[in-house]
């Protein structure tokens, strides 16, 4: 049995758990909610959904790779926002801090009940355990789970080292065929109920 004194405590600040916020640099500021999305995936969404109309949780650095006709940023704020006057495709990769992360699938999942998103692609961890988790499986037409964990860019467009976590994409529409023979490139695809 180990001492007491000899027992390691892992420092949350390492881990790349949802909520927790990455070592932080001082010439770099980053915290849990800006992950950016590396272009080989968005190229990807782009092939299943076609045209990007909407990223709802983005900023004009990460639109610059997104390329979406619009975008809300913290200070548009998407819970405020009308997101669609008729229909609309979507790609979500949610802030991923659990009050944020929680709040942002329940809106995408009113938004895709409701009729308005044509087409939707939703990036997040694979915390299968969590409700939002579950509440984005029951709804989506087919998932894909990524074979390794994906290296998120920074503001500074550098790949984020020490993510922790794999990731999932979860596809909403009804071009499935498409979005597996796309994505099955980068792990196991899987098709809803």
């Amino acid at each position: 049995m180990a001492h007491k004194s000899t027992l390691n405590k892992a420092d949350s600040r390492k881990l790349g758990y949802i909520g927790a916020v990455p070592q932080q640099r001082a010439d770099i500021p980053r915290d849990s909610d800006s992950w950016f999305t590396p272009s080989t995936y968005i190229d990807m969404v782009r092939q299943t959904i076609g045209e990007i109309d909407l990223d709802p949780f983005s900023s004009a650095q990460a639109n610059e790779v997104i390329k979406a006709k619009r975008y809300f940023d913290e200070t548009s704020d998407a819970f405020k926002q009308r997101w669609f006057d008729d229909l609309g495709t979507v790609f979500m990769n949610p802030p991923y801090s659990r009050q944020l992360i929680n709040a942002s699938v329940d809106l995408f999942i009113q938004h895709w009940l409701k009729g308005h998103i044509s087409q939707g692609v939703v990036l997040v961890n694979n915390a299968t355990e969590t409700k939002w988790f579950q509440a984005l499986l029951h709804e989506a037409s087919a998932i894909c789970l990524v074979n390794k964990r994906i290296a998120f860019e920074n503001r500074d467009g550098k790949h984020v080292s020490g993510n922790t976590r794999g990731q999932v994409f979860f596809y909403f529409g009804t071009h499935t065929t498409k979005f597996t023979r796309t994505f099955s490139r980068i792990g196991a695809v899987l098709k809803c109920t």
